[in-house]
């Protein structure tokens, strides 16, 4: 194993080990062959750094006496994602710049075990080496984030899935009442993890999320 994929196994750890979380669902396969550098059209860095399991995911929910958070995750290997098809883009509530999108973009990570329906997904575009991730919830619309996928995988790890966690970095009108569960998911997320989990440094999250909530 690659010491990017150690480190997902030790994330399933924590996850399972910590006080005051129970994990309903894991799954961890096993490590693929490296893919042909020639058949993914990416910056090889890029897949270097996704981890080659061929599933990894888990499913969890704080106890008390914490605030309940809960969350998922469930990723795909890049090699794996971009042989994929596209998400369905094909109901009418779907605006045509969104199909456009859509037809581009290749899942991932998502919550099978949850199925409400979210799901994060690269974009290929023809020339594009570092490609746009964009999230996809069960509320409004596709939104890009203002991470790449190295990024992504990072901040992954420190959240461990926690639902909502994405819209830290995507332009969602937080304040919109469509949106109105969010902030408080944010804001308990960033005050329980930080107990949970004391080794991680959470306090860029916590800036982005004072951000996020001026507007």
């Amino acid at each position: 194993m690659t010491a990017e994929e150690m480190g997902w196994t030790a994330v399933l750890e924590e996850l399972r080990s910590a006080s005051g979380v129970e994990v309903s669902h894991e799954v961890l396969g096993a490590v693929e062959a490296d893919p042909n550098p020639e058949s993914v059209p990416l910056d090889p860095g890029l897949v270097r750094c996704s981890p080659r399991f061929s599933e990894i995911g888990i499913q969890w929910g704080t106890v008390e006496p914490y605030a309940p958070v809960s969350g998922e995750f469930y990723l795909t290997p890049v090699a794996s994602a971009i042989k994929g098809e596209a998400p369905d883009f094909s109901s009418d509530l779907h605006s045509e710049s969104e199909r456009a999108v859509g037809a581009e973009l290749r899942i991932i990570d998502d919550a099978p075990y949850t199925g409400a329906g979210m799901y994060t997904a690269l974009r290929l575009q023809a020339g594009v080496a570092n490609p746009e991730i964009w999230f996809a919830d069960h509320l409004r619309g596709l939104w890009r984030m203002d991470l790449d996928y190295r990024e992504y995988l990072r901040v992954l790890a420190m959240t461990k899935g926690a639902f909502s966690w994405q819209h830290l970095f995507t332009d969602a009108p937080l304040d919109d009442s469509e949106f109105s569960r969010i902030p408080g998911r944010l804001t308990n997320m960033l005050d329980v993890l930080p107990r949970v989990f004391p080794d991680h440094d959470y306090e860029p999250l916590r800036e982005r999320l004072v951000e996020r909530l001026a507007g």
